[in-house]
């Protein structure tokens, strides 16, 4: 499976996916705007709970095999500011569609691939002239909380102190979490 996943930053993408994949076997990565190296040295390490990839050449595709054939049941692989990626190597969303087309198919692995950047994730991901596109089998566009789940987020407040929070914050759970901690 291929789902991507994206929206505003600070909208609860990351914290969506940590709670999804929490007690299941997975892999959850955070890329940054380092080199190809620093990320997939850094994708390693997130690994090494789940599989020694230290003998594998630092490619996307060698990983991504070697975790098909070495990793036995379903795995979860959770990239995490996927745009970083997109970055720091040309061609990146090229190498994933092979890399779904040739080693996810018929494999336990779930791929997801998140991002903020809206613009960078609908060129590359979700339009029609995208390499990955007509290959997810879902998507998430994670949108800001509506009014109604605003007022049970905050069930001690009366409706003023809502209506004033909501018109600061609108409907960002990472806002929203100040004012409630306070």
């Amino acid at each position: 499976e291929f789902v991507p996943i994206y929206g505003r930053r600070r909208v609860g993408k990351t914290e969506l996916i940590l709670q999804f994949i929490k007690n299941k076997k997975s892999i959850y990565f955070l890329a940054t705007s380092g080199s190809k190296k620093e990320n997939i040295m850094r994708f390693k390490q997130a690994a090494s709970k789940v599989v020694d990839l230290s003998p594998i050449r630092e490619e996307w595709e060698d990983i991504f095999r070697y975790i098909k054939e070495n990793v036995k049941g379903r795995i979860i692989i959770a990239i995490d500011e996927f745009p970083y990626l997109l970055e720091s190597e040309q061609g990146v969303s090229s190498i994933f569609q092979r890399i779904i087309d040739l080693t996810l198919k018929d494999s336990n692995i779930f791929l997801i691939l998140c991002g903020s950047s809206l613009g960078m994730m609908y060129k590359e991901v979700l339009s029609y002239k995208a390499p990955l596109y007509g290959r997810r089998t879902g998507q998430i566009l994670l949108k800001p909380l509506r009014f109604e789940h605003v007022l049970e987020f905050f069930p001690n407040k009366s409706l003023e102190e809502v209506v004033n929070i909501y018109s600061i914050c609108g409907g960002m759970p990472a806002y929203l979490r100040e004012f409630r901690e306070h």
